[in-house]
Order: structure tokens, then sequence, then C-alpha cells
């Protein structure tokens, strides 16, 4: 490599350094709705026709985002609590989240993202109800979205849709035994904010 390649090389380098930003913070909102259904029920629950497609809940945990001019990389981490509402039972699912968003400022005060969401899913409860055991641990989602950035303060909409199949059995009720499978593929929209540390 010749002398005038090296030093173009570092210009660049230095010039990405120089106008790139760190920056990390924590972040919290709502997730508004989800969809799935139990399916293949034998017995008459209430709820077993369809599953609401309201769900309500939250999440909390930290980010880290790196600007590169026009482009950031925001890798987050999260927790989240997941309650889905039937006829008559609720079923209460809490999940660790790693999105990792790929972002373009589109305005000054606006960005649009989207990339992988990394999920580890703990087993749901329903009271008075045994599940089995949930058919995926871990999960892959991807989610797109808008974000409002007011200096320090973010507000984000975004759209997280996983990709695989992922169910869990009803056993039984009150020791006596059932059937039906719930499907608990992610289909979640969430409104949050973050604030820069």
């Amino acid at each position: 490599m010749n002398q005038i390649n090296k030093y173009f090389y570092l210009i660049i380098l230095i010039s990405t350094v120089a106008f790139s930003q760190f920056e990390y913070g924590i972040k919290g909102g709502v997730n508004i709705t989800a969809s799935g259904q139990i399916k293949d029920a034998i017995i008459d629950l209430s709820s077993k026709d369809k599953i609401k497609e309201n769900l309500t809940g939250y999440f909390f945990g930290g980010y880290s985002s790196l600007k590169l001019l026009f482009f950031y990389i925001r890798p987050e981490f999260q927790f989240s609590i997941q309650n889905r509402n039937f006829n008559s039972l609720k079923l209460n699912q809490s999940k660790l989240e790693l999105p990792v968003s790929l972002g373009f400022k589109l305005l000054p005060i606006l960005s649009a993202f989207g990339g992988p969401n990394f999920q580890f899913n703990f087993k749901p409860k329903i009271d008075e109800i045994e599940l089995s055991e949930i058919q995926e641990k871990t999960d892959l989602g991807l989610h797109l979205g808008i974000r409002f950035h007011f200096g320090p303060l973010n507000a984000d909409i975004r759209y997280d849709r996983g990709l695989n199949a992922n169910e869990l059995s009803l056993l039984d009720k009150g020791n006596i035994p059932i059937s039906g499978t719930i499907d608990l593929q992610s289909n979640i929209w969430s409104v949050g904010l973050s604030y820069k540390l």
C-alpha cells in the first residue's frame, strides 16, 4: 500500500471518529397490542373462541447508541412484561429482549429505524391452569419504527413481529385434564421514551 493510500484511510478514520457520537441512557414504555389465540381447545372455556387483540404491559431497560453522520446503531437491553387478556383469563408473560436498530435521520428531530430483536421467553402463567413448557425459549423477531429526538429525550413508536411460530399447550384446570394450544408469536406495537444520561 503506497503512502497516499495510507494517508487517505487515516483521514477517513479520523473524520469518522470525529463526527461520530457515542451515548447511552435508560428507556421504558408500554406495549399496546398483540395477537394470538387458543386453538383446538376441547373444553368449554369462555376464552376458547378467540384472544382479545389488546395487550397491556410495559418494558424498561437501557440503550447505547453510536452516531455516524446521518446513521446510528443502537443496541438495547430491556425487560418486558406482557399481559394477554382473554374473556375470563389473563396470560402473564415476561421476556428479556435485545433489539438492535439501524437508524437513519430523516429530519433533525425525526428518524426511522429497524433491525432484529433477540428474545428470551420466560414461561407464561395463567391462573388455575397448568401449562406445558414453552415451545421456544429463544426467539428472533424484526422491529420497525420512528423516533422523535428532543435533545436528551427521545420518543419512539415501533412494531415488533416474531419470525418463528411459538406455542404452548393447556394441560389441566383444577386437576381436570384439558387440551388446546396458545399462540405466543410476537405481534406488538409499543410506545417508548428514552433519556440520554
